[in-house]
Formats: structure tokens, C-alpha cells, sequence
């Protein structure tokens, strides 16, 4: 009996460990975001975790804004946003990345009305190795 429970722990132990290894391509996940309602003026700040086994990721995030109400608006860049060339870029990489963004800018909606967004993330590595795609929960955006 007492070997069985040993055996169980370390099974239970393992697959819990399992969970928190690292993958060879990048890993975006979304921790939190500022809010769900952006009145005209604010911005909007994503704060996400980035790991990465090797380290090797590149430095730019792509983004997606897809709206529901005013396709004016949508939007698919790489240039919003950097990870800086000073980051370490060390094996097991756990970090943070927080993306801003301004209201007249990115933000506002294109036509005249107020509309809802998601905005999607996701990056790659030097070997090629593409992120699963991180996607916010909606957000209203105010006129």
C-alpha cells in the first residue's frame, strides 16, 4: 500500500512539474489587461507572460485587432510593438511584456459609432518555431 502511494505522489508529482516546462517555440499567454471598457481618450495596457526554453525568440510581436461593428478599424502589425535589444535572452526565459496602446491611435474606432475589439498576439523564435496565438477577451471601445 505505501509503495502504491509512493508511486501515485511521484506520478502526481510529474505531471505537475510536466505543466510548467518550457517549450521550444515562445509561449505568449495573457495575464491581464487594464479594462474592458475604453472611454474616448485612455489607453489600453496588456500585460502578458513570454517564456521561451531556448531563449531565442525575436524580438517583434505581432498583432491583430479584429472589430465586430466597423472593419475600418482592424488591423494586423508587427511595428507596435519590440521586445527590447537589451532583454537577456537566456534558456528557460520567463518574463513579462506589456503592450500600450493609445487611444487615437490603435484604439479609436474608424467609423462613427462605438465598437467591440479583440486583439490577438503572437511571435516567433530564430528557429521559425510560431507561438500559439494569445486573444484578449473582448473590449468595448467608446466613441
Amino acid at each position: 500500500m505505501t509503495k502504491q502511494f509512493i508511486a501515485l505522489l511521484f506520478v502526481l508529482f510529474m505531471v505537475a512539474c510536466g505543466k510548467e516546462t518550457f517549450q521550444s517555440k515562445p509561449s505568449l499567454t495573457i495575464k491581464s489587461i487594464s479594462s474592458t471598457l475604453i472611454p474616448p481618450g485612455s489607453d489600453l495596457l496588456i500585460n502578458m507572460r513570454l517564456t521561451d526554453k531556448e531563449g531565442d525568440f525575436v524580438d517583434t510581436i505581432w498583432v491583430r485587432k479584429t472589430t465586430t461593428r466597423c472593419a475600418q478599424s482592424n488591423f494586423v502589425d508587427s511595428f507596435l510593438y519590440r521586445i527590447p535589444a537589451e532583454t537577456p535572452r537566456t534558456r528557460n526565459f520567463d518574463g513579462e511584456v506589456v503592450v500600450t496602446f493609445t487611444y487615437a491611435i490603435e484604439l479609436q474606432p474608424r467609423c462613427n459609432r462605438n465598437d467591440t475589439a479583440t486583439f490577438s498576439f503572437w511571435m516567433k523564435d530564430k528557429k521559425g518555431n510560431k507561438s500559439d496565438t494569445a486573444k484578449t477577451q473582448p473590449i468595448i471601445l467608446r466613441r
